[in-house]
């Protein structure tokens, strides 16, 4: 009798413990959460021949704001370093992109914790380089010296369109989501060339 007891109370604990423990993950209506990320990017530039995926680092911040226990919107700025490798007769290079992203999203739970979310990320690059055996050239300067044309440069303003999942426990998030390049990144070129990002981050709400 006291071992049923017993184990009646204690399922009832574990009931009570994963309630409490599930329900962190389960935000109501006015809440807003702060959370930094870090995280990895997978780049590429389809159009840009021979070009090959690459892995770069990725870090900021989002704010979240609920506007029910399902819907949310959220903003934030992530730095990353996009781009792709390049393998041309024997020789292997890297294009590096760094730009300054401003993720805008809507986000829809389906279950506590478990969302799906889409949007549009304008971003502004910060600098560009090739990079080669260790040693880097400014990007924009060699384009300089070998067109003559100033309509031939890399855009500065890019835009994409975020979609994705995020699975939330305990506070811990873990992000994935593609960025669709929408616009070109020369200009004055006949190529459709764009940028490609698929970006996971790890971040904390707070």
């Amino acid at each position: 009798m006291k071992t049923n007891m017993m184990k009646s109370w204690a399922l009832a604990c574990l009931m009570i413990w994963c309630c409490s423990h599930s329900s962190m993950a389960q935000h109501r209506q006015g809440d807003q959460t702060f959370q930094p990320r870090v995280g990895v990017t997978l780049s590429n530039l389809p159009g840009e021949e021979n070009s090959k995926m690459k892995v770069n680092l990725s870090y900021g911040v989002e704010i979240e704001q609920f506007l029910t226990d399902q819907f949310s919107v959220a903003g934030g700025v992530l730095f990353t370093n996009q781009g792709c490798k390049v393998d041309d007769e024997n020789v292997s290079w890297k294009i590096n992109l760094y730009y300054s992203t401003f993720p805008i999203t809507a986000n829809y739970y389906l279950l506590p914790g478990l969302a799906v979310k889409a949007g549009l990320q304008p971003a502004f690059r910060v600098k560009a380089k090739i990079e080669e055996g260790g040693e880097k050239i400014d990007l924009d300067r060699a384009m300089q010296l070998i067109f003559e044309d100033d309509d031939m440069k890399i855009n500065s303003f890019d835009l994409a369109i975020p979609l994705g999942l995020s699975y939330e426990f305990q506070g811990v998030t873990l992000d994935a989501r593609y960025n669709l390049g929408l616009i070109k990144l020369f200009s004055g070129f006949d190529g459709n060339v764009r940028n490609s990002v698929f970006a996971i981050t790890l971040g904390y709400k707070f």
